[in-house]
């Protein structure tokens, strides 16, 4: 009897120990909606949930430096106050996500000589991906990939958020004419 009760004891402290797990909700009009479906700093009002992507603007800079060639390659990635939206129904909610587009600011020097200083914008490619196909999309990054001879190729990707759905190419600067030429990545990855 004696074993029983030490054995009852740690088990009946256990159960009374377990925490009943309860469920915040936040009361929007007439419906309430689940804490853990939606993030509290998330904007709520009449059962719509809005989000950017990124949540904030940024600055995102990526620099190259080819010391062999003394060439240098920026790419300041900017957030635009223009976005694609995304809109859907979830659980009585409806989601509207904000999609921001981008712009690249290209500078390329050799032998600190600006050889090329430029924005560039989705619409500088439209003759490659269509109007239509510029409402719906954004410019998703753009990156340098290497130097061959006297060529810079550089990749770059337009797409529409959350599918496959993408452009995605290869830019070619020429330092010797100051040329860009652009060609559609073949590449099984993108």
């Amino acid at each position: 009897m004696r074993v029983q009760i030490l054995i009852l004891i740690p088990l009946l402290s256990l159960l009374s120990c377990k925490s009943e797990q309860k469920s915040n909700t936040i009361t929007s009009d007439s419906k309430v909606v689940d804490e853990k479906k939606v993030n509290i700093k998330e904007q709520t009002k009449n059962d719509t949930l809005e989000r950017f992507f990124p949540s904030e603007k940024e600055i995102i800079k990526n620099d190259t430096l080819i010391q062999m060639r003394n060439i240098e390659i920026e790419i300041t990635r900017n957030s635009l106050d223009s976005y694609i939206v995304n809109e859907f129904d979830s659980d009585g909610i409806k989601n509207i996500q904000k999609y921001r587009d981008f712009e690249n600011h290209l500078l390329i020097k050799k032998d600190s000589k600006v050889l090329i200083d430029t924005i560039l914008k989705k619409e500088n490619f439209i003759e490659n991906t269509g109007k239509e196909f510029q409402y719906i999309s954004i410019f998703h990054g753009y990156w340098f990939n290497e130097i061959k001879d006297n060529r810079i190729e550089l990749f770059g990707m337009i797409s529409k958020p959350e599918t496959d759905y993408s452009f995605a190419f290869q830019h070619f600067f020429d330092i010797n004419t100051g040329e860009f030429e652009i060609k559609k990545s073949i590449d099984e990855e993108y």
